[in-house]
């Protein structure tokens, strides 16, 4: 540890002695209690609920000049108890969140390289996941053309190993994707229009046998579509449709779609209300073709979207038969205070057959959700975080989630973020 310290005081005294250069030292940390009883999925009878505590912490070195930025950032992910009090080790140990540099070959056109967050738009396809106390990162090549401030045309590239190898490309992360690149373009007029296409081909690893020896592949599937946002002063839209073909993990060719739209309307100085709905097809468990029409998320972060207690695309399974989610948020926002209320109706895009009569479909309705959240920041160093929701569940959500419908199914938390910033030098 005091290397690090004697490495951090001598990169504040190399910036401090040159100009045009910048440095910051900042930290994070978000220690969070939740109580769960059926988050994620319906809770079961006679199953008690829990309750945890978990905390990110982290060290964040930022470093720029005129023709390169980078930074580096360390964190430490742990619940509350998970070692004891005279440990010698932590379980998860230190982790790298972010280590990247960006070079710029002229003002407009720059490389970016490292591990990094990939974050676009509203996060559906490509997001941090900042709900996650680990949230992610990749480990990637991006290219950006910046033909003015607010236009962008990025390219990236991704290639995952395991391990260093000398021989093979054998991918033991079997979870994660083998291969990744994306065009990502970004067009803003002067106006109150805004518009982004994407364009990814994803590869997963998959193990295949052929002539009794397994090796392995990879798959890839192409998602592409446009993103259209309007940002009026008190009327805000967007639109987005998502095309998914290619191959799935499985080997099965790929048919799926997504389709979402949202508007919302500032009524008064401080009250905004809205309502959307998205649809993600998916695959019938009644009448299945020889297709995949599981939409894929990609790396969206899952708890923005379809509900704050996350029962779908965020890390929780629902059998693969879609989503179609019809959403109403309220939100107050007054100086220091901000707070949200989400409603949602939930249907299955596709058939759920009945346990007792496979050749029968079970009612698409899902279940309603509902939700409260609440923060207050007392300084940019300071912010506190609460919510309480419920989710109101289906015989059919019970059938693919499992638990039981009739308990009562809740989720409360509270948050704190300290933001520490410890050292900051522009010359």
């Amino acid at each position: 540890m005091k290397k690090i310290v004697y490495l951090l005081l001598f990169l504040c005294a190399i910036v401090w002695q040159v100009n045009g250069q910048s440095f910051e030292m900042s930290g994070q940390l978000r220690p969070r209690a939740e109580y769960r009883q059926g988050y994620k999925s319906l809770i079961g009878s006679g199953v008690d609920p829990a309750f945890s505590i978990s905390q990110r912490t982290r060290l964040n070195l930022i470093y720029s000049n005129k023709k390169l930025k980078s930074a580096i950032s360390l964190q430490d992910v742990r619940v509350w108890g998970d070692v004891v009090t005279s440990n010698k080790s932590d379980l998860n140990g230190t982790m790298l969140y972010q280590a990247w540099g960006e070079y710029f070959f002229a003002e407009n056109f720059s490389m970016k390289v490292g591990r990094q967050p990939i974050i676009y738009d509203d996060q559906r396809l490509f997001g941090g996941s900042d709900w996650n106390q680990q949230a992610r990162s990749h480990d990637a090549f991006l290219l950006k053309f910046n033909p003015t401030k607010t236009n962008t045309i990025q390219l990236g590239f991704a290639y995952n190993q395991s391990s260093d190898k000398d021989t093979g490309n054998y991918y033991s992360l079997g979870t994660n994707y083998k291969a990744l690149q994306y065009l990502y373009i970004h067009v803003e007029n002067p106006g109150k229009l805004v518009a982004s296409f994407y364009l990814a081909n994803l590869g997963m690893p998959a193990s295949v046998m052929a002539d009794s020896v397994w090796s392995q592949e990879t798959r890839y599937s192409q998602t592409l579509g446009p993103l259209l946002q309007f940002n009026g002063k008190k009327l805000k839209a967007s639109a987005s449709f998502y095309l998914q073909v290619g191959q799935s993990q499985k080997g099965v060719d790929k048919n799926a779609w997504f389709l979402g739209g949202d508007i919302s309307y500032l009524m008064q100085t401080n009250w905004s209300f809205g309502a959307g709905i998205q649809h993600l097809s998916g695959n019938s468990q009644v009448n299945p073709d020889a297709k995949d029409h599981e939409f894929s998320t990609l790396f969206g972060t899952g708890h923005k979207f379809n509900g704050w207690m996350d029962y779908f695309y965020a890390g929780s399974s629902h059998k693969g038969v879609g989503l179609t989610d019809l959403y109403i948020p309220v939100v107050y926002k007054k100086e220091k205070l901000s707070s949200e209320i989400q409603l949602h109706y939930y249907r299955a895009a596709a058939s759920v057959k009945k346990a007792s009569e496979p050749s029968q479909s079970m009612d698409p309705y899902l279940g309603f959700e509902a939700g409260i959240l609440c923060s207050y920041t007392f300084s940019p160093d300071l912010a506190i975080s609460g919510g309480y929701s419920r989710m109101f569940g289906t015989e059919t959500l019970q059938a693919i989630k499992g638990g039981n419908k009739d308990d009562t199914q809740q989720w409360a938390w509270v948050m704190l973020s300290f933001n520490p910033t410890f050292f900051k030098v522009e010359k």
